[in-house]
């Protein structure tokens, strides 16, 4: 509960301010929590955002089984989409990109991005175990190929995103690994 509470004012925060303007003394104002308490469990708002992030990511990218790998990768880029349409999202995004993290949140970056992968890594295990990838597929290098476009788009050049883009970004990346 506690947590959520944090989570939810850093959201808010972060809405209202942006990274830049995210203090962690007013997180806890705002989720009624001692200061301590939030220093106890993160170092910086850096780390914070990591966790958060990581925590989002796993509630809204669910890597959901359609019983086909076409249908898989689309359904992953959705939920790629949907979250990276919050201002929220991306500003936690930018935080981990822009430079400014230290060494122990850039390993939670590299350690959130490695997790990520090996999750959604089942959709191509699946699409391994049913046939419609040789053995061997690389996981990595194909949701890279999937994904890349959308994060491209909504983070870089702020074009749209329609579904028929999302399936040629799917269909893109298992034409390459086939």
């Amino acid at each position: 509960m506690v947590l959520n509470a944090i989570y939810a004012s850093t959201l808010q925060i972060l809405e209202e301010k942006g990274f830049s303007g995210l203090e962690l003394t007013e997180v806890a104002q705002r989720a009624n929590v001692n200061k301590t308490t939030i220093y106890r469990r993160w170092s910086n708002k850096s780390a914070l955002l990591l966790e958060m992030l990581s925590f989002i990511a796993k509630q809204q990218v669910t890597g959901r089984d359609t019983g086909a790998l076409l249908t898989d990768l689309i359904a992953l880029l959705q939920d790629i989409q949907v979250m990276l349409r919050s201002r929220a999202i991306r500003a936690l995004l930018a935080a981990s990109i822009d430079g400014s993290l230290d060494a122990t949140a850039v390993s939670m970056r590299r350690a959130f991005f490695n997790e990520r992968f090996e999750r959604s890594g089942e959709i191509i295990r699946r699409a391994v175990a049913r046939g419609d990838l040789p053995k061997g597929a690389d996981s990595r290098l194909i949701l890279e190929d999937a994904c890349s476009a959308v994060y491209f788009r909504l983070l870089i050049t702020g074009d749209d995103i329609s579904d028929d883009d999302l399936r040629l970004f799917a269909q893109r990346a298992i034409l390459r690994a086939v």
